[in-house]
Parts: C-alpha cells; structure tokens; sequence
C-alpha cells in the first residue's frame, strides 16, 4: 500500500450480544465518523488516482471472528483492504450470567494511489 496520509482510530463495542461484526462496525464508523475529505476526492477524480483504505482491526482471540463484507460496507469510498489480529477485549458483563461485552479496536489508514 502507498504511505499513509491519515490515520484515523475508533473503538466499538456490542453491550449485549457478544458480536464481532457490531462492535467492528462500530469501530470503523467510530474512526471515521468525523472526518470528511472533500479535497482527497476532488484531487483524485482530477488526478486519476485511488484512494486506497486498509483497515486494522483488533478483534478478541476468544470472539467470532467479523464478518469482513459487512464491515467494508461502512466505509463509503475506496479500495479496502482488511487485516483482522488478536486486540480488543471480551469484558463481563456483571450480570453473572456468562454473557460479556466484546470491545473492538480499529485503525483505518487511507492512502492515494497515483496511476
């Protein structure tokens, strides 16, 4: 991937269910919720160029892993890329009943690609 020109991190959770793909979701749209990049997409439709976008997510060893699609699917332009690794955290939920709550970590780096 070209060098990164943002770098931008967010934390999800899912309370209730336990689930990796919300709390991964979560994450992505955490990172990315206030930024906007009004000038990296004029520059690349002037220029030819691709907005290239690789997502790191730290998903707990001991949760399902996410499913891939439905978290590329929050990211609204570019070419995506997805690496999953052990991170995040299963916490209990205090409600002595097993359940815990699933926290996942991401790191969204967007890069342009020039042709």
């Amino acid at each position: 991937m070209a060098p990164a020109m943002f770098i931008e991190l967010g934390m999800g959770v899912d309370l209730q269910g336990q689930d990796a793909t919300k709390a991964a979701t979560r994450a992505v749209r955490d990172a990315i919720g206030r930024n906007y990049l009004p000038g990296v997409r004029r520059m690349l439709e002037s220029s030819g160029g691709r907005m290239l976008v690789h997502v790191r997510l730290g998903v707990p060893a001991d949760a399902a892993k996410p499913d891939l699609a439905a978290v590329r699917a929050t990211l609204p332009y570019g070419e995506v890329t997805i690496d999953v690794m052990p991170g995040g955290m299963l916490v209990p939920n205090g409600l002595d009943d097993g359940g815990t709550i699933c926290v996942v970590n991401a790191a969204v780096e967007v890069a342009v690609a020039t042709t």
